[in-house]
């Protein structure tokens, strides 16, 4: 009897140390999430999709969403690790604008980006001068191709800032991750190149004769006037590429402005984008 009592304890004492032991080591074999900054968490990765991360804490139940931009790459507990951070890099729609991959939402839609100012000009506000010759720019499709459904320069910025995108590092992406991004069909590169070359003194000088007699004769005194003027020559060019949501590039041009000075791009623009695919003069 005393034997049978020591037998059962062993086997209830076997028990409770295995279920511990099994505790602990399903405690330790945690998913582990590794966040942009380096943090960790430890828990149950349940679901994986496009945009978020389900997630579980260790010793919770309330499931969490985890947005995959914050997101470097989860060890699971079988020892495997999948990379979030790299399919991160290659989603640029906005959090709230997950619809506009929609090819029927951006049908007919156009966004002007900022212009990029290329000069040696120091004392010019370039970041100012490119949003107004970007504004300039959308202002002469609206009035010029009315069909067109032309973004709002302000909200392409504020879409842009939000996005951490530089007017520098829209050189560097894809017409067609900026079109996703933007909600668009159709983007608008430009840039305006513009050199101070130096000065320039132009000047005249009037002679007149003292009778029509003197005149005649070419001889005579003389009366002689002049004045002169000195102002600054600059070598400048507009350049426009517009793009389409495939990455197509429709229409590339380069222009030098019909007169020289820095706000002399007004006329150019125009004449760039009436000779548009969907300008008023295009052939």
């Amino acid at each position: 009897m005393k034997n049978s009592f020591n037998t059962a304890s062993l086997t209830i004492l076997s028990f409770l140390m295995f279920f511990l032991s099994f505790s602990i080591t399903a405690q330790e074999s945690s998913d582990i999430v590794v966040m942009m900054d380096g943090k960790e968490r430890k828990g149950k990765v349940t679901a994986i999709d496009d945009n978020e991360i389900t997630f579980t804490f260790t010793g919770e139940t309330l499931e969490y969403k985890i947005k995959r931009s914050k997101v470097n790459k989860i060890i699971f507990a079988s020892g495997r690790t999948q990379f979030i951070s790299e399919k991160t890099m290659q989603q640029s729609a906005p959090e709230t604008s997950q619809n506009i991959s929609n090819l029927t939402v951006r049908k007919g839609k156009m966004a002007v980006l900022p212009f990029k100012i290329i000069t040696n000009m120091t004392s010019i506000d370039k970041e100012a001068v490119g949003r107004q010759i970007q504004t300039d720019c959308s202002n002469t499709i609206k009035e010029d191709a009315p069909m067109i459904d032309v973004v709002d320069p302000r909200i392409v910025n504020a879409t842009l800032a939000k996005n951490n995108i530089s007017v520098d590092q829209l050189q560097v992406m894809l017409p067609n991750e900026l079109a996703l991004l933007l909600g668009v069909e159709h983007v608008v590169f430009g840039s305006y190149d513009i050199e101070n070359t130096g000065t320039r003194t132009s000047g005249s000088t009037v002679t007149s004769y003292k009778s029509k007699k003197e005149r005649k004769k070419r001889k005579g005194t003389t009366i002689s006037s002049g004045n002169s003027s000195t102002s600054d020559t600059y070598d400048s060019k507009i350049t426009m590429d517009i793009y389409n949501d495939k990455g197509s590039n429709i229409y590339s041009v380069s222009r030098k402005p019909f007169m020289s000075g820095l706000d002399k791009y007004h006329s150019t623009i125009k004449y760039l984008i009436k000779r548009a695919p969907f300008g008023s003069k295009h052939k």
